[in-house]
């Protein structure tokens, strides 16, 4: 019984250390490679080459590993090689010859890796470089460099060579295709608008609105529509065109909202051929043409950015045309569609001053 008794724990003892012993052989072993850290500085000598075109005046970091650049792993030792943004930052401010009044361009660190490996007495570096260069929040270009290189010393020198001459040569490609593209970068968000208002058309059935050229019965050419009470209808609207450029690197929209009547829609009824009924439908026209001049000082009086122009000016335009409806309707209620004369000759002096006051016509 003794006996058993001591084999089951020998046993047992003989099994728990097995694990500990391995646990300790590997912690010992992980303990004889050391870790050291180099971090990269670039030579402080001035760059031979100067942009002529831009000015760099930030540095963005981009990557997912900063500020690791590159390591080498041995049995002995793990090396580490970083390089922190603010070094190439420094590195340009302080060797770079810019011109303060060029257009202002951004440099994105998007890839710095060297893959390092020792053979003998001798070392590898494979070197993948790319800069990003951006003006404001518009991607420009990037430009990467590739290379391997082989010494006797340390890689550390290669690494900052490379890098400053990589910067170098992208001054150099950046500033070509500078020259050849600048009038279409876009250096700022802002949109300028420049709104007019359309005084002709290219659309036969249209007649532009104008305080000179008042409408006529010869201008309701449309097919009348039976079953409704109205003996006239007009069919006017707000053209609103716009194309972009970039001058003098900045987004330029310029706007072109058309007041018109489409006669081609438009209609009067034989027994309706009165002044007072043409009177009313002009009226409707005058509505037209001043919620136009209204929405013409709305567009130049928005702010807008690249991203959001487009949206914008297709909000504005629906808002102004649900206010467009809602007044046409006001108008058409209040005076019974032109029967109730006190109520239409309101309207009618109202409108014209308004027309007057908004300052387009």
């Amino acid at each position: 019984m003794v006996n058993v008794t001591f084999t089951i724990i020998k046993n047992t003892y003989i099994v728990t250390m097995k694990p500990l012993f391995l646990i300790l052989a590997i912690l010992t072993a992980s303990l004889s490679i050391s870790a050291q850290n180099v971090d990269i500085q670039l030579k402080q000598e001035a760059m031979a080459y100067a942009p002529k075109g831009f000015n760099i005046t930030g540095i963005t970091d981009d990557r997912a590993n900063k500020p690791m650049i590159g390591a080498l792993n041995t049995e002995e030792q793990r090396t580490t090689f970083n390089l922190d943004a603010e070094v190439i930052k420094n590195f340009i401010a302080a060797n770079v010859k810019q011109d303060k009044a060029t257009p202002a361009i951004n440099l994105h660190i998007t890839k710095l890796d060297f893959d390092i490996k020792k053979n003998g007495p001798h070392w590898q570096v494979y070197a993948d470089v790319s800069f990003t260069f951006y003006a404001g929040n518009n991607r420009l270009i990037e430009y990467s460099s590739t290379g391997m290189g082989k010494t006797d010393a340390t890689p550390t020198g290669y690494i900052e060579g490379f890098i400053r001459h990589a910067l170098e040569d992208d001054f150099k490609k950046l500033d070509g295709w500078w020259a050849q593209h600048k009038t279409q970068v876009t250096l700022s968000d802002n949109v300028k608008v420049n709104v007019v208002i359309g005084k002709t058309t290219d659309k036969p059935n249209y007649i532009v609105y104008s305080i000179a050229r008042p409408l006529d019965i010869a201008d309701f050419n449309g097919p009348v529509r039976g079953g409704i009470i109205e003996m006239a209808s007009t069919s006017s609207g707000i053209g609103l065109t716009y194309s972009g450029e970039t001058v003098n690197g900045q987004m330029a929209v310029n706007v072109v909202v058309t007041p018109y009547f489409n006669k081609a829609e438009s209609w009067f009824k034989e027994e309706g051929k009165t002044p007072e009924i043409l009177a009313h439908e002009q009226a409707h026209f005058d509505i037209t043409a001043i919620k136009t001049c209204e929405l013409a000082h709305t567009i130049q009086n928005t702010a807008f950015t690249i991203e959001n122009y487009e949206r914008l000016m297709d909000e504005l335009r629906k808002k102004n045309f649900q206010e467009a409806n809602e007044e046409e309707n006001a108008y058409d209620n209040e005076t019974d569609h032109g029967i109730i004369t006190d109520k239409q000759q309101q309207w009618q002096t109202k409108l014209k001053e308004q027309v007057k006051a908004v300052g387009c016509y």
